[in-house]
């Protein structure tokens, strides 16, 4: 990691969420033109180049494609998109075309599991399905490599950790800016965020307390 803060910032889908979105997940999509803020938001973060910036997406909603990628490339930012293997070219979610459509943008792809199930209460050949069986699956469809990924709903213990040891980043919801080490803390949009909420995650102090406190937390997920 290069001397910089590197900080990642997450989102969801773009848009009025359909009327399948469960409610526990509506007020983590992003409105069309709020998103259009963020991402102007986004490119002045990035241009300042105090910080490392990492821009990811969860769930591979069509919206990725459809919204998020015009404003990414329009703006010269890159992000990585995590879709679940197993809605590959189901309603409302991406197919493999629009896999390669994104590669051939520059953007990359991660895993974000098979069925979007919390990886802590799966069995073992679940969780084998989720961790190797999700990436060998991305890897066909998007005709590239997949080494990072991201866990559903931030669940993990030492379990699961172990079953995600072959990829090279695994992100995690943990907030904050990203310390050493494969688990990657990530802050996602949710309903609330104003565009000037991306320059305070990306350049504010992160104090010591809350440091210490987010250390104490990941080890002990880690370590259950």
């Amino acid at each position: 990691m290069s001397g910089r803060r590197r900080v990642v910032l997450n989102f969801h889908g773009i848009g009025e969420p359909p009327r399948d979105v469960p409610d526990d997940e509506r007020p983590f999509w992003c409105p069309a033109g709020l998103w259009l803020q963020f991402a102007d938001a986004l490119a002045d973060v990035h241009r300042d180049g105090r910080v490392d910036l990492v821009i990811t997406f969860d769930d591979g909603n069509r919206s990725d494609v459809d919204r998020a990628l015009p404003a990414l490339t329009e703006r010269g930012l890159r992000a990585t998109f995590f879709p679940c293997a197993g809605r590959l070219g189901a309603a409302r979610y991406l197919d493999a075309d629009e896999l390669a459509r994104l590669r051939a943008a520059g953007m990359g792809i991660g895993s974000h599991g098979w069925a979007h199930v919390d990886l802590r209460r799966a069995d073992d050949a679940t969780l084998e399905r989720e961790s190797r069986g999700s990436r060998a699956r991305l890897e066909e469809a998007s005709e590239g490599t997949v080494d990072e990924f991201a866990i559903p709903f931030g669940s993990y213990d030492r379990r699961v950790l172990r079953s995600l040891a072959h990829y090279r980043t695994v992100f995690s919801s943990d907030g904050g800016p990203v310390t050493r080490g494969r688990l990657v803390p990530r802050s996602s949009y949710v309903r609330g965020w104003e565009p000037d909420d991306i320059e305070r995650l990306a350049l504010a102090p992160f104090p010591a307390g809350k440091r210490l406190a987010r250390g104490v937390r990941v080890l002990t997920k880690s370590l259950r």
